[in-house]
């Protein structure tokens, strides 16, 4: 009955492991579309509604599949001003971080991370409508539910603390870091989320602290590419 118990056990985990792949390649589709239409040269008004469009269908899927597997309640009705406090105290250490990784890369005579890069050009060659919904709503949501939520919860079950480190270095390494400084940036910020889900048991919570880090540096990139495309002002 033990053994069976383990193998039941190893499949269900197995079983977890696939879902989680799954729902990786599920989260790059939106992104995918982004790079086609905008290889095409497609009209970024028409271009941002399809993104649009595609994007709520994942972050329908998501949350309803976080629900059902009661990885997260989405019900915000829990939250109190302590919790306005911690979300603040957690954004200004991930800026530190920010702020510690972006100076060592100066010292490495490097201005900007691989994937950041990546993330500026999709910016400014694209919608911007495209850009906050990959930026501001699908990648908190779905890299919280991932990293946070299946690795720890459902792949780790019964040693989530282990989980929670896993699902931190995955979170980095999705963010692509190839040198000491991307890791501290990503590395960074991925402890504090780890850190905040943890802490407050609430998915909710580090998919709020995720939103803001991400909502703040889109609008501060939407000004650029804005300033960019009408006044013709090179930053």
């Amino acid at each position: 009955m033990k053994e069976k118990n383990m193998w039941k056990e190893l499949l269900n985990r197995a079983g977890w492991i696939l879902v989680f792949l799954l729902a990786v390649l599920v989260y790059q589709v939106p992104l995918v579309v982004t790079s086609i239409l905008t290889l095409k040269e497609v009209a970024l008004l028409q271009s941002g509604l399809i993104v649009a469009g595609l994007s709520i269908v994942v972050l329908a899927l998501f949350i309803m599949g976080a629900r059902k597997t009661k990885l997260a309640s989405f019900n915000f009705s829990f939250f109190r001003a302590k919790d306005l406090a911690r979300l603040g105290l957690s954004y200004l250490v991930i800026v530190g971080s920010n702020i510690l990784g972006s100076i060592l890369l100066q010292l490495s005579n490097e201005t900007t991370t691989a994937n950041q890069s990546q993330i500026n050009d999709m910016v400014q060659n694209s919608s911007l409508i495209s850009s906050f919904f990959l930026l501001a709503l699908l990648a908190p949501i779905c890299e919280e539910i991932l990293c946070r939520g299946i690795v720890p919860k459902k792949i780790f079950r019964g040693k989530e603390n282990l989980g929670f480190v896993v699902g931190t270095i995955v979170f980095a390494l999705l963010h692509q870091p190839s040198n000491l400084p991307s890791l501290l940036i990503y590395g960074g910020m991925s402890t504090v989320l780890s850190w905040t889900a943890y802490k407050t048991q609430r998915l909710e919570m580090s998919i709020l602290l995720h939103m803001i880090v991400n909502g703040v540096f889109f609008c501060l990139l939407a000004l650029v590419v804005i300033m960019s495309r009408t006044l013709g002002i090179s930053v």
